[in-house]
């Protein structure tokens, strides 16, 4: 017959290991969101941080890879794209800009990785092939771009 005996210390650290397993998988489980989810909180950032009394944002379409986000957004005959990033169950604007957030380069200099800032840009692109001419034009008029602060709020001083 076969035994295992264990001293003390070794029962620690392997009680410790599953305790610290339990905790991570729980903690995954806990931030994990679909991507509907993701969207309608991006939605509700997005008309919170920028809706104005008279003037509403519509955000469409959105895309998402990974804990990086990209939401189309038109207020009215104003436009551009909002670059998010997730942070636990939360979203938050990185920065706002026009036709460079079509560009992976321009993503990456953001700080995102390359790969991710290759893929979001390709989905990017087959979202907008489906929007007409004149929403692209209105999408791409934001200009420049501009880096967002935590709980930075759009002001008048835009160049959009």
């Amino acid at each position: 017959m076969f035994s295992i005996q264990m001293n003390r210390p070794s029962l620690r650290r392997i009680s410790l290991f599953i305790l610290t397993a339990i905790f991570l998988v729980a903690n995954a489980v806990a931030h994990s969101q679909t991507e509907a989810e993701s969207r309608e909180k991006i939605k509700v950032l997005i008309s919170k941080t920028f809706d104005q009394p008279n003037l509403k944002v519509q955000t469409t379409p959105i895309v998402i890879e990974g804990k990086v986000a990209i939401a189309d957004w038109t207020q009215g005959q104003k436009g551009g794209r909002a670059l998010l990033r997730r942070k636990h169950s939360d979203w938050e604007i990185i920065a706002c800009g026009g036709p460079g957030f079509k560009d992976s380069g321009a993503i990456a200099a953001t700080g995102i990785s390359k790969e991710i800032a290759n893929n979001i840009t390709v989905k990017l692109k087959t979202e907008e092939a489906k929007l007409s001419p004149q929403k692209i034009k209105q999408l791409d008029s934001f200009d420049g771009v501009v880096t967002m602060g935590h709980g930075t709020q759009h002001g008048s001083d835009s160049k959009h």
